[in-house]
Formats: structure tokens, sequence, C-alpha cells
């Protein structure tokens, strides 16, 4: 079974997506998990967008980094160099995969979610080349 932690900067929207396709495409055949190096909980607007997409991410809570020091991963997977340089640090024996996907800022409203949606789309494509990819 894989174990993977995903790091996002506030583990609040693209790392907390990831997880939920993660976690509905793998099911019992890896730990997933997702935290942030300053969560700030899960975005109100990407629980929506998933659940658009029938995936809950309702119930995921916005963690830590340092509440995964203890642990080990087969994969570290993060969207920007600096959290890159945190995984490498942190957990030297996964494989660290980045995923060079821009944050989606603001709050509220009718274009942001159209981008949400947007950044929906491109993670779940990007979840199935991990599994593709990494996994099979």
């Amino acid at each position: 079974m894989s174990k993977i932690l995903i790091i996002g900067k506030e583990n609040a929207i693209r790392s907390q997506i990831l997880e939920g396709y993660l976690k509905k495409s793998l099911g019992n055949l890896a730990q997933v998990y997702s935290c942030g190096v300053e969560p700030s909980g899960v975005d109100p607007q990407a629980i929506r967008a998933m659940a658009e997409d029938r995936v809950v991410i309702a119930g995921q809570t916005s963690d830590e980094l340092k509440d995964f020091e203890d642990f080990s991963f087969d994969h570290i997977i993060t969207f920007e160099e600096e959290l890159a340089d945190k995984g490498r640090q942190r957990f030297r024996n996964a494989t660290l995969h980045l995923l060079s996907i821009p944050a989606l800022d603001g709050f509220g409203g009718q274009e942001r979610q159209e981008a949400m949606r947007h950044l929906r789309d491109t993670l779940r494509l990007k979840c199935s080349n991990f599994i593709d990819q990494h996994l099979s």
C-alpha cells in the first residue's frame, strides 16, 4: 500500500482537491494525506466544485506539515519549488513530485468559482496521470 502526502501552502484548495481525487481513485490501495505549511481551512468553493464532480471533500481537514514529521511516505506531491524543498528536507526516502499548478487567489464570486472548476479539472487529469505513471 502506497503512502502519499500532498503538501500545499494553506492546504485549502489544490492539496484538498488532489487528496479527494486520489482517495476516490485509489480507495484502499493507498493512504492519502494532505497538509499545508500555513493551513487555513478547506475553501468552501473547492468543496462546492468537488461536489459538482461527485467527490466529497467536506469532511477533510486542513492539517499542518509538522503533524506528519514522524510519518514515512512513498510519494510527496507539491505545487511550488519552495514546498518541494520542505518535502525534500523532511521526507528524504520519498519520491518527490512537483506539479507546477498556480494557487487560486481571492474569495467568492462566480468568476472565482469558474476558475475553481478549471483548477479542479486540471487536478483531476494530474491525478489520473500520477496514478498511471507511478502507481500502476
